[in-house]
């Protein structure tokens, strides 16, 4: 990898940390880990982010698939307008 390419890659991660901070500005940290949990961070991303450890965040993390289990998308039915006939 190169300097440059290094340095786009720092510059991508602090942008995506800068992003994330103002995302979850003003949230409780549980509600922080759950919001950016449904990102691509890893935990240890997300600790960074929140300003503590890997471990509390996969705790969290794990608590939170115990508690509210995921939301099923149901299946979108076809919509009828007046255009169609039957």
């Amino acid at each position: 990898m190169t300097e440059g390419e290094s340095a786009l890659l720092a510059a991508v991660a602090q942008l995506t940390n800068l992003v994330a901070i103002a995302i979850t500005r003003g949230m409780r940290q549980v509600e922080a880990i759950e919001v950016l949990g449904r990102s691509s961070l890893t935990n240890a991303q997300i600790a960074e982010i929140l300003g503590t450890s890997a471990d509390s965040v996969r705790g969290e993390r794990n608590r939170l698939k115990r508690v509210k289990p995921p939301v099923k998308v149901a299946a979108k039915k076809p919509s009828r307008d007046a255009t169609t006939v039957p």
